[in-house]
């Protein structure tokens, strides 16, 4: 029988409060651990958001460091740090799902709150919990679900999570509400990580990653080039479009491991020193932005698209039409083909 759905309320300071309610409607990982850092490498994150995408839920870690939470394909949020989490609010969510005080632990709930497992750590048994024990607790997981997947099966992820997590776990990976032992040593290199080296803005960048990576997260979370912005991550906003080989390619859409060998340029690879772009300088003089958070993709889109037109005469409604793959929110659209059109008259002039 499913346990009942079980609630808890974390008071984040500043008169917040965090509850069970406020993750309605998804599943929900939550993980606790003893690391005073509030992740690990980035290789370990980047493994944590493959496998939360498997199980089609969101994270919620409470460490020494504080409380985070992320789902797949956002950014890591600290919630609150340490010293703003009361004490016995903490222990209440450890008694609520029976978890000793000071004992690594994963717990995973349905949409509607029901616990679907806790898989308790043996007290002793791993000396420094931390974010690499869980990520290992996520990985076994989504084996377990993926092992239990028939041939030609085509059920979302979320209904993996409500219907057959519970079988597919007590058969295969944790003890149900037991405590479980530790998770088997990882050997070096044993994960499946691929090692490739990425030509972005004319450097090589060699980068260690999980061949499910793309291209986005490699850029954003490896290489640390937040200008490539992530947006609907389902290849519809061209956000993440960024340059390979002056080709325009959407980086969401990209596994890091094909993008190995082509010339990648992302927004930080346009300009030289203080000399923009003359794309970028078009889009300062038309004012071709409001928010700002599509215009790396936008100017990265258009200098792709003055590059297959080749010089090309272009009308208004050419523009637009080449540019439809990327997304403007808040409506910019006259002034961005107008510094598209800018760059295109000052190129042909050779200006």
């Amino acid at each position: 029988m499913d346990a009942p759905p079980l609630d808890f309320r974390l008071h984040l300071g500043a008169g917040r409060t965090l509850s069970v309610s406020s993750f309605a409607g998804e599943p929900l990982v939550i993980a606790l651990f003893d690391d005073a850092q509030p992740f690990g490498p980035a290789e370990q994150l980047d493994r944590a958001r493959a496998e939360l995408r498997g199980l089609g839920a969101a994270l919620l870690a409470l460490s020494a460091h504080g409380l985070w939470c992320f789902r797949p394909d956002d950014e890591t949020q600290l919630l609150a740090p340490a010293r703003d989490l009361d004490p016995a609010a903490v222990s209440s969510l450890r008694a609520a799902y029976r978890v000793p005080a000071d004992v690594p632990a994963l717990i995973l709930l349905d949409a509607d709150g029901c616990v679907r497992l806790t898989d308790v750590g043996l007290p002793g048994t791993h000396a420094t919990p931390d974010f690499t024990h869980l990520v290992n607790r996520l990985a076994a997981a989504g084996q377990a679900v993926a092992a239990a997947r028939p041939h030609g099966f085509t059920l979302t992820r979320r209904q993996v999570v409500l219907g057959s997590l519970v079988a597919v776990f007590a058969a295969h990976a944790f003890s149900g509400c037991h405590r479980a032992a530790p998770p088997p040593a990882v050997a070096a290199g044993a994960r499946g990580d691929l090692a490739v080296t990425l030509d972005v803005n004319g450097q090589p960048r060699p980068v260690r990653i999980d061949p499910r990576t793309t291209l986005l997260d490699a850029l954003r979370e490896r290489l640390g080039l937040t200008g490539t912005k992530k947006g609907c991550d389902q290849g519809q906003c061209g956000a993440c479009t960024v340059l390979m080989d002056g080709r325009r390619v959407k980086s969401c859409l990209t596994l890091a491991v094909a993008a190995e060998g082509p010339a990648i340029v992302t927004i930080e690879g346009l300009a030289r020193g203080e000399a923009l772009h003359p794309m970028q300088a078009a889009f300062v003089a038309e004012d071709g932005f409001q928010c700002g958070y599509c215009t790396p993709g936008q100017i990265l889109s258009a200098v792709g698209l003055l590059a297959e037109a080749g010089g090309a005469d272009l009308s208004d409604d050419d523009v637009r039409e080449r540019m439809s793959g990327n997304i403007c929110r808040c409506g910019a659209y006259p002034n961005i083909v107008a510094a598209i059109q800018r760059a295109r008259r000052e190129a042909a002039k050779g200006g």
